[in-house]
């Protein structure tokens, strides 16, 4: 999500490594700088704010050096290259699993991470951010895809307002293959992440269709909300940090929740072989304190992992945020999972937004 982009091995090539390809290039050094005084950190932008990483800083005598990404396989690719160097990195739930199995990333000490017990039992044992029993993954935030509307241009607020011709030239949709699963929600379908090549077929289509009604395709949440200040677009695929941001410059907008949908879910990871270990775990587990999950809550809107951030949030904040909804909720939640054929969707991806609709 930021615009520091370090000169690395170009994406389009790390993405056709795949899986397989990626453990290959995991024997490259992925060390950090051997200077004490900063630790390095790749992550997304709303969740490494001054307003909670400053005391850290402070407290810990350290610069926390932050590298925003825009898309879950823009981090993937950095730390394929092998030519940037982090600590810490926070990877999607859909990229856990490969991120371990390439040796990116290795087991975090729960006992350097006291906080971790103190987070809702669903996600202290989910199975994607283990391996071999030692855990890998400290979940830190969580939430669904929702559409962002301007309530002074839009009626309503839907999954539909984003194939609305009425909209036409300022619908706005996510960069990111995970922006096909949604769409593949809503079409009806439940395989989303495992579509045969007829459904992805069917799914390229209605996006090309809608294409014309798009004005962009974000990758970062500071574009969208430029974007949306300005008037250009009127809806757009969201991210619940975005609706804040804007509700926070006096835009008027609304959001909602589709009926399908899926969630993605952050986790912080430790990169194999930094030199930075106990400070990486002293920053985790700062991180899923509840006075910063509360910070990240009221900053972004995401859910958080730690309940005892309700603690440090006004009665009628947490009362209305994801977080208040039951046990058997966090339960069935369907998380966003490894994409066996994410080089597949990433060819139909990228076919979306190269196609000519002139």
């Amino acid at each position: 999500m930021s615009e520091k982009r370090p000169s690395s091995l170009p994406l389009a090539r790390a993405l056709v490594l795949g899986t397989a390809g990626l453990a290959l290039v995991a024997g490259a050094s992925f060390r950090a700088s051997a200077a004490d005084d900063v630790l390095r950190v790749l992550t997304w932008e709303g969740l490494a704010n001054d307003q909670w990483v400053k005391p850290f800083e402070e407290a810990h005598d350290v610069e926390v050096k932050r590298t925003y990404v825009g898309s879950n396989d823009e981090y993937m690719a950095k730390l394929a290259a092998g030519d940037t160097q982090y600590d810490v990195v926070v990877i999607v739930s859909s990229l856990a699993q490969p991120a371990i199995d390439a040796g990116f990333v290795e087991p975090v000490d729960l006992d350097r991470i006291p906080n971790f017990g103190q987070l809702y039992p669903r996600f202290q044992k989910l199975g994607f951010l283990r391996q071999d029993g030692r855990q890998y993954g400290v979940p830190n935030d969580w939430d669904v895809l929702p559409v962002t509307v301007n309530a002074d241009e839009v009626d309503g607020c839907s999954f539909d307002v984003l194939f609305d011709d009425s909209y036409s030239g300022r619908i706005s949709m996510w960069d990111d293959v995970a922006t096909l699963g949604t769409v593949a929600a809503y079409m009806g379908y439940d395989n989303i992440w495992t579509l045969s090549d007829e459904q992805l077929e069917k799914v390229k289509q209605k996006m090309i269709e809608q294409k014309p009604l798009v004005r962009t395709y974000w990758s970062t949440g500071g574009q969208i909300t430029q974007l949306f200040a300005s008037g250009e677009v009127v809806a757009t695929l969201s991210w619940s940090y975005v609706t804040e941001q804007l509700k926070d410059q006096g835009v008027n907008v609304v959001q909602c929740t589709p009926e399908r949908t899926t969630a993605f879910l952050d986790s912080n990871f430790i990169v194999s072989g930094t030199e930075h270990r106990d400070l990486a775990h002293a920053f985790i587990n700062y991180l899923i304190s509840p006075e910063v999950m509360a910070q990240v809550y009221e900053s972004s809107g995401f859910g958080v992992t730690n309940p005892k951030a309700e603690a440090h949030l006004p009665a009628e904040a947490f009362a209305k945020s994801i977080m208040a909804r039951d046990e058997s909720f966090r339960r069935n939640i369907n998380f966003w999972r490894e994409i066996p054929r994410r080089g597949k969707y990433l060819e139909v991806w990228n076919e979306i937004k190269a196609a000519n609709v002139d």
